[in-house]
């Protein structure tokens, strides 16, 4: 999903409340933070690396680390979370602004991250069962 995907998305939850800020840089700065807040509590498969060498944000199941995501620069830019993961960084940041809807945002959130995180676990417990039955470990 893009960056402008994002900011519609986004605007839709708050038609009613409040609209979004104008400040480009402000929104972009919102943004970072929703991605690194959902980032910090979801097993986002496109944030997990082996690779040490990129900003780390915190470990991840067995050997994997969770990289900090990338800040759209432009409004064609993908957001760098996995897609399901967009609409609880939507949600964050209409908490963020919102007048009196914060904790509707929030929960929803974190409803979506639950969600997401299930989900993971359940195809990393497959894949890793599957992986006993053949001999081979790949340690999650």
């Amino acid at each position: 999903m893009t960056y402008d995907e994002l900011k519609n998305i986004t605007s839709g939850l708050l038609f009613g409340d409040v609209a979004l800020p104008q400040d480009e840089d402000v929104l972009k700065g919102l943004v970072k933070y929703a991605l690194t807040t959902v980032a910090t509590q979801a097993d986002s498969m496109r944030l997990m690396t082996l690779d040490d060498t990129q900003p780390i944000l915190r470990l991840a199941r067995g050997s994997y680390y969770v990289r900090v995501p990338n800040t759209p620069e432009d409004g064609v830019d993908l957001v760098d979370i996995d897609d399901e993961l967009i609409f609880a960084v939507a949600r964050y940041i209409a908490s963020y602004v919102s007048k009196g809807k914060g904790g509707i945002h929030v929960n929803a959130a974190d409803r979506i991250i639950k969600d997401y995180n299930a989900k993971v676990s359940e195809l990393t417990d497959e894949y890793t069962y599957e992986d006993e039955e053949t001999g081979v470990i790949h340690g999650y």
